[in-house]
């Protein structure tokens, strides 16, 4: 295994790409910055369906909300395009470092839960089925998704402080 990683890291060193992001000056702050607004769009917005659907703020429509979701879904957007950026520009950094594959694991799980509330809590929002009608699973779901990504935020500020014993 960690062979493969090796033959990987060599791959992604000698890339044009890799090249393109730690050679230029300009590059790795422009996809930080890049990197933060996604993480801003995403976080802000799943932080106001997801407290919605916990029962925060009753008065607003649950449909006004989930305008928030395309805003979330840009910045997840922007996040993957930066990330992968990183992780081509700085392979040694990241394929070895523990908090990167535990924020690469969070990620999956967050995946796992908005496709479990699209596909079985979404439906009941959409026909106008108030809060306090929802499955009880609903609420998990939404707390779920606050704690994986503000985990996710966590163990990405952690990324350059973790090595590889």
């Amino acid at each position: 295994m960690e062979s493969l990683l090796t033959w990987i890291i060599d791959i992604l060193n000698a890339s044009a790409l890799n090249g393109l992001v730690m050679d230029n000056a300009f590059v790795f702050p422009t996809l930080e910055m890049l990197h933060f607004l996604g993480l801003c769009l995403l976080f802000g917005s799943l932080l106001v369906v997801d407290l919605r659907v916990v029962g925060f703020a009753r008065k607003v429509p649950i449909e006004r909300v989930e305008t928030f979701v395309r805003f979330a879904l840009a910045g997840f957007a922007i996040n993957l395009v930066t990330g992968t950026l990183f992780l081509v520009g700085d392979p040694d950094r990241y394929l070895v470092n523990y908090a990167f594959w535990a924020k690469m694991g969070l990620i999956v799980l967050s995946g796992l839960n908005t496709a479990y509330f699209v596909h079985r809590i979404r439906p009941q929002l959409t026909a106008g089925i108030s809060s306090a009608d929802l499955i009880s699973g609903a609420q998990l779901v939404a707390w779920l998704s606050l704690t994986f990504w503000s985990c996710v935020i966590i163990l990405g500020r952690l990324i350059p402080y973790v090595e590889d014993p």
